[in-house]
């Protein structure tokens, strides 16, 4: 007992002696004073891209509260950026614009991108590699690894946009109904199934099957992404059981988008597709 009190009594002595009376408690602290730089041409190359047309804001300078708090990340290089943004104005901005005018992407589009330079690992052994939140941010992540020279990565980002802002879209306006009882297989434990069993039950991913929001986006997502002829190659590989559902919810899918949005899916389809080809 008494050592345990000699040593609380020389605890307190040394931290009151750590103060002194020439410390001055208003003198500033060094870096608190909120994050600064000095804008670049990739920060002008931004505003005029994005800012400027469009009113996107685009964080690439890491932010750790524009992120989950319990996830290791790595923050996006800066000669990956242009890419990356280049890439998702032409084969995603560009072909909704022309079909459905400048106000539509400019009143729905998402107000600000998020760029992280890893993926974020997931507990169940998946990764995220985006994220919408409220329709007014989309975090992308992995763009570290971004290529625009190979089509396996422009597809696998416009995956993740396409997808995120087909969010956006059912969010403001609701699809059909009766697409969510086109299938009921969905399930919490989706990333336990191939994409071969999920194709073979009328889900287009494997992610599809988690429930019927998921599903609709991904169904807008992959026929964006493949184009008729690629979508239409996955359909006629499936059973007839699961050809008949992908038909269903693609007649959905086309109804919803000229019902709620007035636009033609097949030429937005056809427009997304040459925008991928000419990368």
């Amino acid at each position: 007992m008494k050592y345990i009190r000699l040593f609380l009594l020389l605890f307190s002595v040394s931290f009151i002696s750590s103060c002194s009376e020439d410390d001055d408690p208003d003198t500033p602290l060094p870096n608190l004073g909120g994050e600064t730089w000095v804008q670049g041409p990739l920060d002008t190359w931004l505003y005029q891209n994005f800012v400027t047309p469009y009113n996107i804001e685009v964080k690439y300078r890491f932010d750790r509260y524009e992120v989950a708090l319990n996830r290791v990340l790595v923050p996006a290089r800066e000669d990956k950026v242009i890419p990356v943004m280049e890439t998702i104005k032409k084969t995603w901005i560009e072909p909704y614009e022309q079909e459905a005018g400048a106000t539509f992407i400019k009143s729905l589009a998402p107000k600000q991108f998020v760029l992280v330079g890893s993926a974020e690992y997931n507990t169940n052994g998946t990764i995220t590699l985006g994220t919408a939140e409220g329709g007014r941010k989309i975090v992308l992540f992995v763009v570290n690894d971004f290529d625009p020279k190979l089509e396996s990565e422009v597809k696998q980002m416009l995956h993740t946009i396409h997808h995120e802002f087909a969010h956006i879209l059912h969010q403001t306006v609701m699809y059909p109904e009766e697409y969510k009882r086109i299938t009921t297989g969905y399930t919490a434990s989706w990333n336990d199934f191939s994409l071969v069993d999920a194709r073979s039950r009328g889900y287009i991913t494997q992610y599809a099957r988690s429930s019927p929001d998921e599903d609709f986006v991904e169904m807008i997502s992959i026929m964006l992404i493949e184009g008729k002829e690629g979508f239409d190659a996955i359909v006629n590989s499936a059973p007839e059981s699961a050809q008949t559902a992908f038909r269903q919810k693609e007649q959905l899918v086309v109804r919803y988008f000229k019902e709620a949005w007035n636009i033609d899916f097949y030429s937005l389809q056809a427009r997304s597709q040459t925008a991928i080809d000419a990368l």
